[in-house]
């Protein structure tokens, strides 16, 4: 368990902070020189905006503006959480593996990137409001969020669910296919794998910041976690551990276990875009993949966070219900598939010129450009 992997001194973030804004304002005047009507960059203020947050937030100083002393004293580092690394390092991977697959599917990296982006962000959004209804849910009027509603956008004090995440992705990819006249199922496949790929990587981060861990077990791979750790507190506090004890009691890693479902799914998507013969087939191995490997380790988790839905948590039951939207979805997409093959095969079939957050698809003119040479036609499968 590692929640903090690295803190940076705060001082030496301020002075950086403000060398580099001199030298891109510096830059943008020789640009502005050199080229008639150029405009100076916003980086510069960006940066002495982050060097006077970090005097208001990192010093003693009660305010923006560095007083006298302020340097004399010591300040606060800058904590590198081990969850916001994995976060940031799954967001950049599935980025560039988004880019990959819609290359290969006749999307512009344009409209492309700007779907993936609006839809991580959303992600966060929706990970955060699902982690907020749950807590209100579980603590009712003695919830933080109830008493300070300004906790909710803290979200550096944790708090984020996967399902609220991947619920608030996908209505921001409809949102974003809906405005470029993109067919959503020729996203969905091509986004999918970045979804899941990132989900086996944010759980490394959930195992070291020790949240979400299992129930109590002595299997050979059972994992103990640190004295101050949430499995510690909850065993002090429900299964009589000793106060003076050092670490918990040996638990399931369920962090891993999602970890390693995750990548699995990653393994078995990359594999359907292969094999595919209709779109949304890639989207709903994930769909249905995750619904039912996620509900299976929820019945190992033991941290008490999560709410309730009837006799089920509430990622049980949205896992559930996935699954039975998503069967229905398939039952829907063979038989359309069985009535026009062509036509089910959305990745084949070129997108009109300006479409698509207007860049033209090479593919769709035959032209050479960013995007490359036009997707391959592959035989029929029946």
């Amino acid at each position: 368990m590692r929640p903090i992997l690295v803190q940076i001194p705060s001082k030496l973030l301020f002075f950086v902070a403000l060398a580099l804004a001199v030298v891109f304002f510096v830059r943008d005047l020789r640009v502005r020189r050199r080229v008639s009507g150029a405009k100076l960059g916003a980086n510069p203020l960006l940066l002495v905006a982050a060097a006077l947050a970090l005097v208001k937030f990192r010093s003693p100083t009660a305010s923006f503006i560095p007083e006298t002393g302020t340097f004399s004293q010591p300040w606060l580092p800058v904590p590198i959480y081990a969850y916001g690394v994995m976060l940031g390092t799954a967001m950049i991977v599935g980025w560039f593996l988004a880019m990959r697959n819609a290359k290969q599917d006749g999307l512009s990296t344009e409209a492309a990137g700007a779907i993936y982006m609006w839809s991580a962000v959303f992600s966060i959004v929706g990970a955060r409001l699902l982690y907020v209804i749950t807590d209100l849910m579980i603590h009712g009027n003695t919830s933080a969020f109830f008493h300070d509603p300004i906790e909710i956008v803290r979200v550096n004090n944790g708090g984020l669910v996967a399902y609220g995440g991947m619920i608030g992705g996908t209505l921001a990819s409809w949102y974003g296919c809906h405005t470029r006249k993109i067919p959503l199922l020729k996203w969905v496949d091509v986004g999918s794998p970045s979804v899941v790929l990132g989900t086996g990587i944010t759980r490394m981060g959930c195992f070291l910041f020790g949240c979400d861990f299992g129930r109590r077990s002595d299997l050979p791979w059972a994992i103990s976690f640190p004295k101050g750790s949430p499995a510690w507190h909850r065993h002090l506090a429900e299964y009589g551990l000793s106060p003076d004890a050092t670490r918990s009691f040996p638990v399931h890693p369920t962090q891993l276990y999602e970890m390693l479902a995750g990548f699995f799914l990653f393994a078995l998507l990359m594999y359907l875009r292969r094999v595919r013969r209709f779109s949304g087939e890639v989207f709903l191995g994930w769909v249905l993949g995750y619904g039912i490997l996620r509900p299976l380790i929820e019945v190992l988790r033991d941290d008490d966070d999560r709410a309730n839905v009837g006799p089920l948590s509430t990622s049980q039951f949205i896992g559930i219900t996935s699954v039975v939207l998503g069967t229905a979805l398939l039952i829907h997409l063979i038989r359309r598939y069985r009535r026009d093959p062509e036509g089910s095969r959305l990745w084949e079939t070129p997108l009109a010129v300006g479409v698509g957050g207007g860049a033209s698809v090479s593919g769709a003119v035959g032209v050479s450009g960013a995007e490359g040479h036009a997707p391959r036609k592959r035989k029929k499968r029946r």
